[in-house]
């Protein structure tokens, strides 16, 4: 008898798999029990039926790693709670090494899992080869083992997660296709499915490779595309041991595990396609895909090499399925940009047996609580821009990210694929002065300068990487004359009307009662007291106000300021980031360079810091404002697109007297961690409050206009609660900072490095982290106090942690320029 659809429910969840049924069984656990499940076939038959089924806890990122580590804990309770065993075993895992770079990388990730708890440690390789004999250890230069991973059954523990969410009230239907999220007023307000219509309070797109699609037709970018991806069983293998931990190879590109006497190994392949590019089919259920040997003979001979046993086994199973990645290998978790109570959850790139438990829990708790239960940010589905959303750049972009799996992780890495989308005006003059390009939100923007006889490439590290010695060069001119980046890249959002102060008030944390001309570096939180963005902003008249936001938030700060304008209100947003071409001088030498170029007077009484100026430079018009990220007097000079090209040769012309350099952002990164500047989505998100970055002297909470989220910052200030950012320098000048290294306060952890990079300043590896308060400390100022020591590949190295930069703790470089002396 066929069950009949509810007319109503609080909450439906589209797809059956890991994801789908994880969201359900939490939203059931934490008392939300009117949830209904509509899966188009039957419970696991897409994706989640043939997953490989590794449980390692260690991931990428914090928010992935605590995922995977509550999904191990899911994993050893829910038969208890349930009766449905998930095939959980905890047989460990071993992963290793074949040269020194990889090395170096499994031990920054034992670094990193110390943060988390998770047992993690070095193995020499006569140890690997007597716990897993069938390896040729030949070239292994030893490993990582972390004891308490292992393996799942995927449709056992999608089974138990759909009994759990039963048991507690969901209601679970198979067969019943959605064809149809429903919206009114622009909300979501339940789905149309074949078997009828249920509305709803929310509806969660777990579609799998189904939910792009699925997004598309409300308008909801989900980028993510679906690729093939093999694994290969063998014959029963007599005496196999059953405890065999899974050992990964990252170089081979393959993984091993047991499996019921076979040897089950899986491909990361070093070429991969994209599939379903003209759609699924209707019909598809536990379907899989050709196996085409070409694809995977190159992986299959280094498997063969490194077990060789393999050679004289046969193979019993062939594998090729479809699984989803994103275009950027982050999870796509959250709330859809553009339609309230419509949230996502997929590409997971072949995590999702590992991370489905945790990330279904975080999306519930989401729902639940109105906002974000940790930092998703990277996760955001309001980073993506429209064009990462279409297929031809899915169909390219997505099979990079399944190459990427089992890559080198490096420092910088940049993507290959989809490149040279958007071009700055100084993008052709850069190049030709020996630019090496990154990408960002598909903006190219020179990483650093190659000398002339150099090719401008990166060769990765995670030591000093070829470009090390010329970005020196590059700092060094930022701090002893005068640097010019390309900063056109940089968000331009125009806040436009009659109400656009008194909105940007309401918006921002810093008085908006600007003059015209005036700059003002704010936050904008929300209703939390956390921080929603940080960003400068500019008045231009008596209704025009430009708001500067990074590259990489553009589109969520757009978003963001969309949402908090009030029926009735006059104002209007525009993205004016296209409209000009920018470049940023900066050092103490760039006073002069601008009053040469512009004929103005660039001092400190004619031009003060946070202020702007309309002039000329050359034949074109152009406004600057007076700003810095570098910690030096510097200036963004703002030119329409026509005469850039221009405005860039008259200042390289005029500036060779000056020592002028062209820099890249990895310059750039180093000039602001020696100076404490803070970046967003790195050093702080919406989890954290003002107080704990040291930003109380942006929020000013006796303004006319109550900011949002004051009274909860005045709330979480007055609690003092940590982390609080701090900053941080290695005594030893050799090894490197990146991120996500541990802090130790006389020998325990208190913390973590947010962003690194090497200062030429400092001359050390310098950044910023977070630190917990000691035990029974009230002050702030304690989180520096102590013998402080940070975990660089495994080794324990002496650092001085200050709550002052570094450099120039007065700014008194950056305020004064040349005549920082006289205000000593």
């Amino acid at each position: 008898m066929t069950k009949q659809l509810p007319s109503h429910a609080q909450v439906v969840i589209i797809g059956g798999g890991i994801h789908g049924c994880s969201v359900a069984y939490h939203l059931a656990k934490q008392g939300l029990t009117d949830v209904v499940l509509l899966e188009r076939k039957q419970l696991t038959s897409g994706t989640t039926w043939h997953a490989a089924g590794l449980v390692g806890q260690l991931q990428g990122s914090h928010a992935t790693t605590a995922f995977a580590k509550y999904g191990i804990e899911l994993l050893e309770e829910i038969e208890a709670e349930t009766g449905q065993n998930p095939g959980y075993r905890r047989s460990g895992s071993i992963s290793i090494a074949v040269n020194e770079e990889r090395m170096a990388e499994l031990k920054r990730k034992a670094d990193f899992a110390a943060l988390f708890g998770i047992e993690t440690h070095y193995m020499e390789t006569a140890a690997i080869k007597e716990r897993w004999p069938l390896m040729n250890a030949e070239g292994v230069l030893g490993g990582i083992h972390m004891p308490s991973d292992g393996s799942a059954n995927p449709v056992d523990l999608t089974t138990a997660l759909a009994k759990g969410a039963r048991m507690r009230g969901a209601k679970i239907f198979e067969y019943t296709k959605v064809e149809e999220v429903l919206t009114e007023c622009g909300k979501a307000v339940g789905v149309r499915t074949d078997m009828g219509t249920v509305s709803a309070d929310y509806v969660v797109n777990c579609g799998g490779m189904w939910a792009r699609e699925l997004g598309r037709q409300n308008g909801v970018g989900v980028p993510l595309h679906a690729c093939e991806h093999y694994y290969l069983v063998t014959e029963t293998i007599k005496n196999l041991p059953a405890d065999l931990p899974v050992l990964r190879s990252y170089c081979d590109g393959t993984y091993w595990k047991e499996d019921a006497g076979k040897l089950l190994f899986g491909f990361a392949h070093f070429q991969a396609k994209p599939w379903g590019m003209k759609g699924i089919s209707d019909s598809f259920e536990y379907d899989s895909l050709p196996f085409i040997e070409d694809d995977v003979m190159e992986v299959l001979e280094l498997a063969m090499n490194r077990v060789p046993l393999l050679q004289e086994t046969g193979i019993r199973t062939f594998f090729n399925g479809p699984e989803s990645y994103s275009y950027d290998g982050r999870f796509i978790l959250g709330q859809a940009p553009d339609i309230p109570n419509y949230f996502v959850l997929g590409g997971v790139n072949s995590t999702g047996i590992q991370s489905g438990s945790g990330a279904g829990r975080a999306l519930a708790q989401w729902i639940i609580d109105g906002h974000p239960p940790m930092d998703l940010s990277e996760m955001d589905p309001k980073r993506c821009e429209e064009f990462q959303a279409r297929d031809p750049y899915l169909q390219e972009r997505c099979p990079e990210t399944l190459v990427l799996t089992y890559a080198m992780h490096w420092p910088n890495r940049q993507r290959e694929t989809v490149r040279n989308l958007r071009r700055t005006p100084f993008y052709h003059p850069m190049k030709a002065r020996g630019a090496c390009f990154t990408e960002t939100q598909g903006w190219e923007r020179p990483g650093w300068f190659a000398p002339e006889g150099v090719e401008p490439e990166y060769e990765y590290s995670f030591g000093r990487q070829n470009w090390f010695p010329y970005v020196l060069e590059e700092q060094k001119a930022a701090r002893e004359a005068v640097a010019m980046i390309d900063y056109t890249m940089l968000g331009k959002l125009m806040v436009e009307g009659r109400d656009a102060e008194n909105f940007l008030q309401r918006a921002c944390t810093n008085d908006m009662a600007l003059a015209n001309g005036r700059v003002a570096y704010t936050l904008m939180l929300n209703e939390r007291g956390g921080i929603e963005s940080d960003v400068t902003v500019a008045r231009h008249g008596g209704e025009s106000f430009m708001v500067m936001s990074s590259i990489s938030h553009t589109r969520r700060d757009c978003l963001h300021l969309r949402d908090l304008i009030l029926p009735g209100e006059d104002v209007r947003l525009r993205d004016a980031t296209a409209e000009y071409g920018v470049l940023g001088i900066m050092g103490p030498r760039s006073r002069e360079l601008l009053q040469q170029v512009g004929g103005i007077d660039a001092s400190n009484e004619a031009f003060p810091f946070n202020s702007l100026q309309h002039f000329h430079i050359g034949h074109a018009k152009v406004f600057a404002q007076r700003l810095s990220y570098s910690g030096e007097m510097g200036w963004e000079i703002f030119i329409s697109p026509d005469f850039a090209e221009h405005v860039f040769e008259v200042l390289v012309e005029a500036g060779e007297q000056y020592g002028l350099r062209l820099i890249g952002g990895e310059a750039l990164n180093a000039l602001r961690l020696e100076k404490g500047f803070v970046h967003w989505g790195h050093d702080m998100a919406y989890t954290e409050s003002p107080h704990q970055i040291g930003m109380e002297f942006v929020c000013k909470t006796k303004k006319d206009i109550p900011f949002v989220g004051r009274d909860a910052y005045l709330d979480r200030k007055a609690e003092n609660t940590g982390p609080f950012l701090c900053h941080i320098r290695l005594r030893d000048p050799e090894p490197l900072l990146y991120h996500n290294e541990p802090v130790l306060r006389d020998g325990q952890i208190a913390g973590y490095v947010t962003a690194g990079a090497w200062g030429q300043a400092v001359g050390a590896a310098v950044g910023l982290c977070l630190l917990k308060l000691p035990d029974g400390a009230a002050e702030k100022a304690a989180a520096a106090q102590g013998n402080f020591t940070v975990l660089v590949e495994g080794r324990s190295v002496e650092a001085e942690v200050s709550l002052t930069p570094f450099y120039d703790p007065k700014s008194k470089r950056m305020l004064f320029g040349n005549d920082a002396g006289k205000n000593a």
